[in-house]
């Protein structure tokens, strides 16, 4: 039986960083093109945090609110909040991010070879599937798998255990693919097989579990299975 390949979504197959490039190329705005760079970092790391600080709190919310939150702080921190028609403009493209250029191409290598493939994300079902079909690559999995019915996130086991709950397979049989090195980790101390799509060369996360392989991109999926 060929392994079940289990993606992470944001950072892995679509580029969080698409909706401020997008924003800035559109507009054309030179104040913000000077800094779209850093409200994006910030955006996406208060997202990340958001999402741990509520983990850890065992506060349930959902990720569409977690990252309305995290784009008001990142405006705030810049002084870019009085612009209502920035945000909402933001969170719009926010639900059509841009896929990683590879994405498409390996997903479909996978589908071709018989693999099965699905989005496990802490995105709702909306944000998902707005993305996935935007580009196109709803068409090449299997299922998209949503924390938002649990109101957790990764990396709660709950979440990992999901995909268990769908395929009915033994854990030995999926692989976990995520670009943050925290989430492949939490799908490994899970009992995954996992991948560490490093995009951006940062060193190994110092907690207690690590990824079995690293890639620079998502073709290091095809090369490891």
């Amino acid at each position: 039986m060929n392994k079940i390949i289990i993606f992470d979504a944001y950072g892995t197959l679509f580029d969080v960083n698409a909706a401020a490039r997008n924003y800035s190329k559109k507009m054309a705005d030179p104040d913000f093109m000077k800094i779209w760079t850093k409200v994006s970092n910030l955006w996406r790391d208060k997202q990340i945090g958001y999402t741990w600080y509520y983990n850890s709190i065992g506060y349930k919310t959902n990720f569409w609110k977690i990252t309305e939150d995290a784009l008001d702080y990142a405006l705030e921190f810049y002084n870019l909040n009085k612009n209502d028609n920035l945000k909402n403009d933001l969170l719009e493209l926010y639900k059509e991010l841009d896929t990683f250029p590879e994405v498409l191409g390996v997903l479909k290598e996978l589908k071709s070879a018989g693999y099965a493939s699905a989005i496990l994300s802490n995105g709702t079902m909306e944000m998902l599937n707005s993305a996935a079909t935007k580009s196109n690559i709803n068409n090449y999995l299997d299922i998209i798998l949503s924390a938002e019915k649990l109101g957790l996130f990764k990396p709660n086991e709950k979440v990992y255990h999901l995909v268990l709950e769908h395929f009915g397979c033994d854990i030995e049989d999926f692989v976990f693919v995520s670009s943050n090195g925290w989430d492949a980790a939490g799908g490994t101390a899970f009992g995954f097989s996992s991948i560490w799509i490093n995009r951006n060369k940062l060193p190994k996360e110092k907690i207690q579990w690590k990824p079995t392989w690293i890639g620079s991109d998502l073709n290091a999926v095809l090369q490891i299975l």
